[in-house]
């Protein structure tokens, strides 16, 4: 997309609906990058201005579903037998990072940022633009994401072993009552905290606890474990780019709204 010229318009042409939420047009390129991996997105945001780069990592956070989170979404929904539950998941997914991005993010909406002139082209890529735009993005995964990712998944197993795993799981559970959610699903909620794709911990038992409960419900516990927090590789990429108490901010405004909106989705899903 760069190569072409593509990737220019796109944004060029996305800037004023961005704005409405207090990003720019080129903010949009990190937000879709985060649906392949956060991390790499966050490195992405380098490239935002100065006013706009929280915002743009705020909405990549919460709103832009890695790789991993879309698999293990689109499994838990077809174990359940609700396959049909992922584009409206999607969908929800969009708009409440955009007004998370927007409600938590208000100051910025006074900074003044920075216009550009459209200077979009097309034109045919080259082979070898190409292939150093992917190598590029290939080592930068590496080197960066992926020693990341093992710690991660070290913490998780040493979580899991210490049986602090189990009392996590157990501290989760009132919550889980509160939104009328099964206790039994409170380890796939932290596990999707450690790890995206912790989702997939809601299969277990060839998914006899999802096939027992309502699709409003599945729907439910797909979103909160998606959004409840980053996940802590991303967390971990956010605190070294831009420091510890922005972090920590982070996840915990995440966190209400998260709630804050799981309850709505609750409450439509039982009177609606």
């Amino acid at each position: 997309m760069s190569e072409s010229g593509l990737k220019d318009r796109i944004t060029d042409s996305l800037d004023r609906p961005m704005r409405a939420i207090g990003l720019s047009g080129r903010d949009l390129i990190p937000v879709l990058s985060g649906f392949g991996c956060n991390v790499v997105a966050v490195f992405q945001s380098r490239a935002c201005s100065q006013c706009t780069r929280k915002s743009c990592v705020s909405l990549i956070a919460f709103g832009s579903a890695c790789s991993y989170q879309i698999g293990g979404a689109l499994s838990v929904f077809g174990s359940a037998g609700h396959p049909g539950l992922f584009l409206p998941y999607i969908f929800v997914l969009g708009l409440v990072g955009a007004l998370h991005t927007k409600v938590w993010n208000r100051a910025q909406d006074r900074l003044d940022v920075q216009t550009y002139q459209s200077l979009s082209y097309l034109q045919k890529p080259t082979m070898r633009a190409v292939s150093w735009r992917l190598r590029t993005v290939i080592k930068q995964f590496l080197l960066q994401a992926m020693p990341i990712f093992i710690v991660i998944c070290l913490v998780a197993a040493g979580l899991q072993l210490t049986g602090l795993m189990s009392w996590l799981s157990a501290a989760a559970r009132p919550l889980l009552q509160l939104l009328h959610l099964p206790s039994e699903a409170a380890s796939g909620i932290i596990f999707s905290i450690i790890r995206k794709d912790g989702l997939l911990m809601l299969n277990q038992g060839e998914g006899e606890l999802l096939q027992s409960m309502q699709a409003g419900q599945i729907f439910l516990l797909v979103y909160l474990a998606s959004t409840f927090t980053a996940c802590l590789v991303t967390l971990w990429t956010v605190r070294k780019e831009m420091g510890g108490s922005f972090a920590a901010a982070l996840a915990g405004k995440q966190m209400i709204t998260s709630l804050v909106s799981s309850v709505v989705i609750m409450l439509v899903a039982i009177y609606v």
